[in-house]
């Protein structure tokens, strides 16, 4: 391993130490094998460390054998990106697998191969260059930028297949035969033609850190896919039908834990349609775990449950209306009304809770005026009712593929604008916290999430660069919507 030659370098490699030292793992991951694979997440540390995709890949990667897989995590004053397992430079990998998940970490995977003078475009590369290999959520939906930024794109989610073909690999293998090997997977991207693997096989920390986005907490996924299909959301239509982990596994699984963890965190698309979760939350409030959960299905919501994570040490719960007005909500397809809103409100304070926060997205091209007002009615209804604190977050509406808004085009920057700053007038007002989505990286976003093969070409040869790609994405934007019509 090469030690950091200049101070930069010393101080991006005790950064990642400083990182390293803060993680307990739960348990003992194997890092002897002779093919090293770099796990990377694209993103900040404090993201990464709480993917649960992150720590299953690194786990049942581990678990081969012939594979030492180590992880990365991206930092944007980052040149020689160290890992956070041994400290050994990115650049000592022969494989460098990249889990993404959001729209915006893909220009993150670009800056890497661009500070390594990698070509973007993998026809480019040669025999010296790494093999790049993409998968993660994005996957799911647009393969147009990845499919040309990967040597392989893996669609969907980790299979035994996968994992067969890096267990065939010795390391000795030429950077062509790696990539062939893996292009036999049968979820491997080819063109514009891809079929998402739906695993059942549910993830679980692996290590714990409190520099995690949640905190020192053991997450643990309890469900995956989702049967309600919002119109908006790219997880109810493509992630399958929903399967969950049985409560005796789950209740087995904490308790092995003891001594070892105090928080758990539950994962799920929909956490509420988890059909014993009050049965397993009271189990592990008895035994003296503090539970949480995400955001709640205001129709699968009851007092009981509420009552149960306030016991647990919940100190705050989050729901999502989506939207302010029944047309809105309709629109979306989110089944739920204006009476769900209001007992919820109720339940929560009945349950204990004084702090609350609530996802509302905004300007839909059909939405109007009449429409956002009942945002600020639902959040003046929040605080008359007792709530001393109420978090809002506003994310304005982002069509994206394989979803029935898929041609919906995107309102314009401008107007969204507009919106942002009357919301922000209206919902001034003592204890309310405001939290509004970036309006120019929501539309970057939108850009990336709908790219074609031929725009992604232009992207990547042209306009990838820091001081060209936000006018680029923001313009292309633009070309999207004029091909689309009206609601």
């Amino acid at each position: 391993m090469r030690k950091p030659r200049t101070l930069d370098s010393w101080r991006e490699y005790n950064k990642v130490l400083a990182y390293q030292n803060t993680e307990s793992f739960l348990e003992s991951v194997d890092l002897n094998g002779s093919l090293e694979v770099a796990l990377i997440y694209p993103n900040a540390y404090e993201v990464a460390s709480a993917s649960l995709s992150f720590h299953d890949l690194y786990a049942r990667f581990n678990a081969l054998p012939n594979v030492r897989c180590e992880r990365f995590f991206f930092d944007r004053s980052f040149k020689k990106f160290y890992s956070i397992d041994s400290l050994k430079p990115l650049d000592e990998f022969r494989i460098w697998a990249f889990s993404v998940h959001f729209e915006l970490d893909v220009l993150n995977i670009i800056d890497v191969l661009l500070g390594y003078k990698i070509p973007l475009l993998h026809e480019k590369r040669n025999a010296f260059h790494p093999v790049v290999v993409i998968g993660g959520a994005l996957t799911y939906f647009n393969n147009a930028l990845l499919s040309l930024l990967g040597d392989v794109v893996h669609s969907g989610d980790l299979t035994d297949e996968f994992l067969s073909i890096l267990r065939s690999l010795t390391g000795k293998e030429s950077r062509s035969e790696i990539i062939n090997a893996f292009k036999e997977n049968p979820n491997a991207v080819e063109g514009e033609d891809f079929l998402p693997a739906i695993s059942h096989k549910l993830s679980k920390s692996v290590f714990m850190t409190d520099k995690a986005a949640f905190g020192s907490r053991f997450l643990i996924e309890i469900g995956r896919g989702c049967k309600r299909a919002c119109k908006f959301c790219v997880a109810g239509h493509t992630f399958g039908r929903e399967r969950f982990l049985p409560p005796d596994e789950l209740k087995k699984e904490i308790d092995s834990r003891k001594g070892q963890i105090e928080n758990v965190g539950l994962v799920a698309a929909t956490v509420t349609d988890y059909p014993w979760l009050e049965e397993v939350i009271s189990y592990f409030s008895s035994e003296r775990f503090k539970v949480s959960v995400s955001s709640l299905r205001l129709d699968s919501l009851s007092g009981e449950l509420l009552q149960l994570l306030k016991k647990s040490g919940q100190s705050q719960f989050t729901i999502a209306p989506e939207g302010g007005s029944q047309r809105i909500r309709n629109s979306f397809s989110k089944g739920i009304s204006e009476e769900h809103i209001h007992k919820a409100l109720k339940m929560g304070l009945t349950a204990g809770f004084k702090k609350i926060k609530l996802y509302y997205i905004f300007g839909a091209i059909f939405e109007s005026e009449e429409d956002r007002k009942g945002i600020v009615k639902q959040i003046h209804e929040a605080r008359k009712m007792g709530y001393s604190q109420v978090v809002v977050s506003l994310n304005p509406l982002i069509p994206k593929p394989r979803t029935p808004f898929a041609e919906l085009p995107m309102l314009d920057i401008d107007k969204l604008r507009k919106i942002e700053f009357e919301l922000r007038n209206q919902l001034n007002m003592k204890g309310v916290k405001v939290d509004f989505e970036s309006l120019k990286e929501s539309v970057m976003q939108f850009s990336i999430a709908n790219i074609t093969s031929d725009d992604a070409i232009e992207f990547l040869e042209n306009r990838s660069f820091t001081t060209e790609r936000k006018k680029y994405l923001l313009g292309l934007a633009r070309r999207i919507n004029s091909k689309r019509k009206e609601w």
